[in-house]
């Protein structure tokens, strides 16, 4: 089931996937590349996310369906 918190950028690196961590429960969050690469993710940046339980948990127990900075 897809859940929807506010986020903040830990890793963000070009031609590299992007994670960031839960406000609400400090999990970490996996950030597909191509889309940190269209919203030009960057380290510290809140964002508003929908996710759904990761396929990769080992990874990152989230996996980030949307994204959206807060305030736009």
């Amino acid at each position: 089931m897809a859940e929807k918190a506010t986020v903040f950028v830990t890793k963000a690196n070009e031609n590299a996937p992007a994670f960031a961590i839960r406000a609400d429960t400090d999990e970490q969050v996996f950030i597909p590349h191509a889309t940190a690469e269209a919203a030009e993710l960057e380290v510290g940046d809140e964002l508003l996310c929908v996710m759904k339980p990761n396929d990769q948990p080992e990874r990152a127990p989230w996996f980030a369906v949307a994204i959206r900075r807060v305030g736009e």
